[in-house]
């Protein structure tokens, strides 16, 4: 059995292990380690850590059993070895998705709805929740109560408790599994079964910026980036509105109305050229000479 290392401390960048079995197979070798901080990949909805081993690049990390497999290209000849991961792969991670527990958390609270779907990709993240609609003003409802807690640093813990003694804690969704449950919960407010990476408070997640929602086979899909992917998504967006200031020689607080009025005017030109075109083809349509009956 492998030691999951992550598991006990996320922040781990570095870690020296060994080598208990060693496969080859398909031109790459797959290594089983008596611990390790990588991740495997899509564990409960999170994607795989990077990062390297002795300095090889670790181009594949899953779960097998109660044993962690890493894949490498090139062969490794001493059975002990050095870990070590990207952080800033798992930084990204950890934000987007303690941040998720905490948006699914405040859906929850606010309005009952249970996340029934999360995925976790390199630009995007989203969840589904199990209710029909969201106005706007739901949106920044929960956005502004997700970054309250958020300012308020509030602690995330983890810990592990038996399936008999499941019902003593407030868990939003019951898991599937039968043997002992890792839960991640938020101070009191929430607490989920999970058994990916997390940060240590909610100050570390950064910022919930809520991008887009829509309607998703009878459920509402919620888009979102947190922590240094809504700084990027931010920081594109404001380049993007300060170009467009630019262009139109208007304040950015401006650009919108600028904008429609430009909007609207082409429209306006494109109906007036379309009448003039009918008007055009009648007026070529009379000047055509008549067709002579023959007899």
């Amino acid at each position: 059995m492998t030691e999951h290392i992550y598991l006990e401390n996320p922040y781990l960048r570095e870690i020296s292990a060994r080598i208990v079995d060693k496969k080859y197979m398909n031109n790459k070798f797959y290594l089983k380690l008596n611990r390790t901080i990588f991740y495997p990949n899509l564990k409960g909805g999170q994607p795989r850590d990077k990062g390297t081993i002795n300095g090889l690049e670790v181009i594949d990390v899953y779960e097998e059993g109660d044993d962690i497999i890493h894949v490498i290209k090139e062969n490794i000849l001493s059975d002990k070895v050095q870990l070590s991961i990207d952080w800033n792969t798992r930084l990204d991670y950890m934000q987007q998705h303690s941040g998720q527990h905490l948006l699914s958390s405040i859906f929850y609270k606010l309005y009952g709805a249970e996340t029934i779907g999360f995925y976790l990709g390199k630009t995007c993240v989203y969840i589904d929740i199990d209710i029909p609609k969201l106005k706007k003003e739901d949106i920044v409802k929960v956005e502004d109560f997700a970054n309250k807690v958020i300012y308020s640093n509030f602690d995330i813990k983890t810990y592990i408790i038996g399936k008999k003694d499941i019902d003593k804690v407030p868990i939003r969704k019951y898991p599937n599994v039968r043997s002992d449950i890792r839960i991640v919960e938020i101070d009191g407010m929430d607490y989920s079964p999970c058994c990916g990476t997390h940060h240590r408070s909610t100050g570390e997640i950064g910022m919930i910026k809520i991008r887009n929602w829509e309607k998703y086979k009878g459920n509402v899909r919620v888009e979102f980036v947190c922590g240094n992917r809504a700084l990027k998504d931010y920081a594109w967006k404001n380049d993007c509105i300060n170009s467009i200031s630019t262009l139109l020689s208007s304040k950015d607080t401006d650009i919108y109305e600028k904008i429609e009025k430009l909007y609207l005017e082409k429209e306006k030109l494109e109906k007036e050229n379309r009448d003039l075109k009918e008007e055009l083809l009648k007026y070529k349509a009379k000047d055509l000479p008549e067709e002579k009956s023959h007899s």
